[in-house]
């Protein structure tokens, strides 16, 4: 799978790909230009994805091994717009994305040509009403609140689409925790959905990889989702390449994915549970004559697919709700005291330079400093907010503008011998007018 391109509603265009290596949301609108032999991105470019040795990816009726197909049938989500459905008939939903071969101009000799290419990122359910999936699929509160859904995404034969219902459609009623960047050394990209209402008993939640340890170079590996935006299929012909032990943000892996399997779950074949979330990879389709085929690398081969851990992305939610699920946050550590806050109504502050409202905070060496008007918990905003950060020296340490959308976020550790008091400047982008609750937290 490619990196993933800018803009939640971009679909690929009958004749013309257009190809762009850049931050994006991924979707069936070819997350498929990512420069190959590069060096793993940081997140939020993601590539498209790529076919690695034989092409394992099955439908769902097809595949047989039967906890992976349950995996798919009960816990596995297409993130899409509601333009990408029709509902007018609540007990029989259709889908109105274009047909796989004409969305990207594929080959006849290509696979799966027909699907509809509906959805524009993957998810996969892990507790009543939460849903994991990429930082960079739902990157805001508006986002999210475009954002559906949808189970039973898949085939239950050759020619047949399970049906689906308004039953099996849900809305992402809020972020509950999403980073997608470069955080004290980890390169990350996840974000847990809350939904509008409890997906169970109808479906039930895939169990998550638990512990802070790295998988093994070899090891083999499943992914569910909806590759260039199609009804869920499932790779279980994949294996680690590289776990970067040193740092456990994402491992990479030879998993046959595509632009749309952004967020997707990947499996531990062993005890089927999450291990990662499929975020980055290889460039998906290159033109063959007048159209176009998948890209095809070697087992070993191309730069592999790169899969944030699942970890880091329940820490974040445990710290976010408290530890407030006790399955998900079983053996996580201690959740923080809760945010302090403050609050600000600012304009014409020239991105945060003047006109601040400026706050103290006292940090000790090797403490962590989280700060935003989104991210943190009771942390908001409206208007363009911009934040910056000043060492005791007057030195600016950290700044963010748009993090979470027009909403800021950003972390900072304090070096050896640079502790004291630490100030604050919150203001709005450029000469425009906002407002906010910073909230923070010190580690």
């Amino acid at each position: 799978m490619r990196h993933p391109r800018f803009g939640r509603t971009a679909r690929p265009l009958v004749g013309a790909l257009m190809c762009t290596l850049t931050f994006a949301a991924c979707g069936p609108a070819e997350e498929l230009d990512a420069a190959q032999g590069v060096p793993a991105p940081e997140l939020g470019e993601k590539k498209s994805e790529v076919i690695y040795g034989t092409d394992n990816r099955q439908d769902v009726y097809a595949h047989t091994n039967a906890t992976l197909r349950l995996r798919a049938e009960q816990a596995t989500v297409a993130l899409m717009n509601p333009s990408d459905f029709n509902a007018t008939n609540p007990n029989n939903v259709t889908f109105t994305g274009a047909a796989l071969g004409t969305a990207y101009n594929l080959c006849s000799t290509e696979r799966f040509r027909t699907d509809p290419t509906s959805a524009f990122c993957s998810g996969t359910l892990i507790a009543d009403d939460l849903v994991l999936t990429a930082g960079h699929c739902v990157t805001s509160a508006s986002a999210c609140a475009e954002t559906r859904l949808v189970f039973n995404y898949y085939r239950t034969a050759a020619s047949t689409l399970k049906t689906v219902t308004t039953a099996d459609i849900y809305s992402c009623a809020s972020i509950v925790a999403r980073q997608q960047g470069t955080v004290n050394g980890q390169n990350l990209d996840y974000a847990v959905l809350k939904l509008d209402r409890p997906a169970t008993p109808r479906f039930t939640p895939a169990p998550v990889r638990t512990g802070n340890t790295a998988l093994t170079v070899g090891q083999n590996v499943a992914v569910i989702g909806s590759g260039s935006g199609i009804p869920f299929k499932i790779d279980s012909g994949g294996s680690v390449r590289d776990t970067r032990s040193g740092t456990l943000d994402y491992f990479i892996a030879s998993t046959d994915t595509f632009g749309g399997n952004s967020g997707s779950g990947v499996y531990e074949t062993g005890s089927y549970t999450v291990a990662g979330i499929l975020v980055r990879g290889e460039t998906d389709y290159v033109t063959s004559g007048s159209c176009r085929v998948a890209n095809v690398c070697t087992e070993t081969g191309c730069r592999g697919e790169d899969i944030t851990y699942v970890y880091p992305a329940m820490l974040a939610y445990c710290a976010a709700t408290n530890n407030g699920n006790s399955q998900l946050c079983s053996g996580m550590p201690p959740p923080p005291p809760p945010p302090k806050s403050f609050t600000y109504t600012a304009s014409s502050t020239n991105s945060a330079q003047q006109n601040t409202t400026n706050h103290s905070v006292t940090l000790a060496a090797g403490q962590v400093i989280r700060l935003g008007t989104c991210t943190v918990a009771t942390a908001s905003g409206t208007g363009d907010t911009y934040l910056r950060l000043y060492n005791p020296s007057g030195t600016q340490v950290a700044v963010n503008d748009d993090s979470c959308g027009t909403l800021s976020y950003l972390t900072y550790t304090v070096p050896s011998g640079a502790g004291g008091t630490y100030q604050i400047r919150a203001g709005c982008y450029s000469s425009g007018s906002c407002s906010g609750t910073v909230a923070y937290t010190i580690q």
